[in-house]
């Protein structure tokens, strides 16, 4: 599979940056070669979730929007997040495990709330209060989580995930 340039060139600078002898060094490595196929992400991160995630409190990532927009049914098990932080640099790699992408309704938000709110580190009232009006929902779950020697990323849009590489199709470009 073709890879878009933004992309490889995140994980080639990443590879460099994750602490040495780790998983991620061979995996890296791997994908670079373009020996494993899997979809590159890029997830912007507000305080507290991002910290909770890198300290293992928060295992699921959570994405709710109006519209069918990334990562909504664009993220598989085994693909690879970027956990950067807002107006900041990357700070993290994890690995996707299993995602699920919901149409809301009153009683999927509520089912979502009672099943997931610890993992998703999400129990205060004003977490669902202002996802309320959203009609889409992605959970992911965060596997393998590491933190990575900071890395700056030329991002200067809003969008809170960005998919450079979807496993199953062909790669997608940052301006895209």
């Amino acid at each position: 599979m073709a890879r878009d340039n933004d992309g490889m060139a995140i994980l080639k600078q990443a590879a460099s940056n994750v602490p040495a002898g780790s998983r991620w060094h061979d995996r890296l490595r791997m994908v670079l070669k373009n020996e494993r196929d899997v979809g590159i992400h890029l997830g912007v991160f507000v305080e507290p979730f991002l910290e909770a995630i890198l300290d293992g409190r928060k295992t699921i990532e959570s994405r709710f929007a109006l519209n069918r927009t990334p990562p909504f049914d664009r993220v598989q098990a085994g693909d690879l997040i970027l956990l950067k932080r807002s107006g900041g640099p990357v700070v993290g790699i994890a690995m996707a495990g299993e995602t699920n992408s919901f149409e809301l309704d009153e009683g999927t938000m509520d089912s979502i709330r009672d099943r997931f709110a610890k993992q998703l580190f999400a129990e205060d009232d004003e977490f669902w209060s202002a996802r309320a009006e959203k009609r889409y929902a992605t959970l992911i779950e965060i596997d393998e989580v590491t933190s990575i020697e900071t890395l700056n990323v030329e991002k200067r849009d809003r969008r809170g995930w960005v998919t450079y590489c979807e496993g199953r199709q062909e790669c997608l470009s940052l301006s895209s």
